[in-house]
């Protein structure tokens, strides 16, 4: 939190410009929020009770190693016992109704926001004081509104851009403004949360309501990486990427930005920096509309543990129906969509994220086609604005995959993208190879 402080007062305050500083959950606690609420349900309300006194522990430890006036200590040590109190009196409920509903989930994963962001907002507040610049405090609760479906709400950038009016005009005056990512509320007033990683799509549609001249997204890294550094060491980051690209990447497994981060700036033209809060010195990447680099691969991400659905015709005809009725399936029944995936005449090969689809392919291929599935396959993707144009992608892609058995590609949809399946136990060989023929 000290680290970030001084980022804002040195990248974010300037005589001309203010910052609105969104923030997420201090690390692990909405994993330790979740875990909390399956405790109640599952009637472990003692163990449960004890995770949220560490919580509490832990934020008061934080307000007192950060915060220097006495005074303001204890007014933050109350506000955050309320929050506290609040999560014990919802997993009482859970446990004596025996039901943990979305809506509360939303609730109780609301309390690491809202706990971080009061006491980052007081340790900035004591910093700027000498400074005289004043530090608001707003509850997202209150502006961000989203549709109720409960643990994965949707935006209604609209009105989120109506409520924010208030804000971008005291920001406009002078003032520096600090609020929660990820949590928002319906029309009618319930907490909701935007699905995990949501701080940084927060952020990204609060910058279009109030139509910010930039979106920082700080993060652990310096930026948008050619590889996860972790499987290919020599991996370095690039300094400018499309819209296009960065929001590809993200789809296909880059950890760096939240997949649909991107997109409201790609529609007001806002240019999204990601950086490093671990190195500010470092420049980071530069998202913008479109990207002038030359190079054929811009980055490969890897989705693991995916599931790899094989759908053969039953029928010795070939029958286009089928892809019909499958793709029929998947519209109606809302569920994921396939990451990648490859068709001919009667069969297909898809590529999904996780095992939730199945049972609705299951029902769409009774009497029409054969259902074969593989797990623990990995789903590597090369993305770049050369892979259409610039001769001799595809070959350069397949020498670097040698002798390694390659289940799927996936090539044409995108102009941007290419995909292969393979193994997981082969997933980080074959990323190092791609990446030391692409960048090394």
């Amino acid at each position: 939190m000290l680290r970030v402080i001084d980022i804002v007062r040195t990248r974010g305050i300037s005589r001309r410009t203010r910052p609105l500083v969104v923030l997420s959950a201090c690390a692990g606690v909405t994993n330790t929020l979740i875990a909390i609420g399956e405790l109640a349900l599952k009637e472990k309300i003692a163990e449960a009770l004890v995770s949220v006194d560490a919580l509490e522990a832990r934020h008061a430890r934080i307000a007192r190693d950060i915060l220097e006036d006495e005074v303001e200590v204890e007014r933050v040590q109350h506000a955050l016992r309320e929050i506290w109190e609040d999560i014990r009196v919802l997993i009482r409920g859970i446990h004596l109704l025996r039901e943990l509903t979305p809506k509360t989930r939303d609730q109780i994963q609301s309390a690491g926001e809202r706990a971080s962001s009061l006491i980052f907002h007081s340790a900035l507040r004591e910093r700027l004081k000498e400074s005289n610049i004043s530090v608001n405090l707003y509850n997202a609760r209150e502006f961000f509104v989203t549709t109720n479906e409960f643990g994965a709400a949707r935006p209604i950038i609209p009105e989120i851009a109506r409520q924010m009016r208030k804000i971008r005009s005291q920001l406009a005056k002078g003032a520096v403004g600090v609020t929660q990512g990820f949590i928002g509320r319906t029309m009618s007033g319930d907490t909701t949360t935007i699905g995990r990683g949501g701080s940084d799509f927060s952020a990204a549609i609060q910058g279009v309501a109030i139509d910010a001249d930039e979106i920082q997204i700080w993060t652990d890294v310096a930026g948008i990486m050619t590889c996860d550094p972790r499987i290919a060491p020599a991996a370095w980051t690039v300094e400018q990427i499309s819209f296009h690209e960065a929001s590809e990447l993200a789809f296909f497994g880059a950890k760096v930005l939240h997949p649909e981060t991107i997109w409201p700036a790609v529609e007001k033209g806002i240019p999204v920096l990601v950086l490093s809060s671990r190195e500010p010195e470092k420049s980071g990447t530069v998202i913008v509309e479109s990207s002038d680099h030359e190079l054929p691969i811009t980055g490969i991400a890897v989705k693991r543990s995916i599931v790899l659905a094989r759908i053969p015709s039953s029928n010795s005809i070939p029958d286009p129906s089928v892809q019909q009725t499958i793709w029929q399936a998947f519209t109606e029944s809302g569920s994921a969509m396939p990451l990648a995936v490859s068709l001919s005449v009667d069969s297909a090969l898809i590529a999904l994220n996780d095992a939730s689809a199945l049972p609705v392919l299951r029902k769409a291929c009774e009497g029409i086609a054969h259902l074969e599935i593989e797990t623990d396959r990995a789903l590597i993707t090369l993305v770049g604005k050369g892979l259409r144009h610039q001769a001799g992608v595809a070959v350069r892609i397949f020498r670097a995959l040698g002798r390694t058995n390659c289940e799927m590609v996936s090539f044409g949809g995108s102009e941007t993208a290419f995909s292969i399946v393979v193994h997981n136990d082969v997933a980080n060989r074959v990323v190092k190879k791609l990446h030391a023929e692409f960048f090394e």
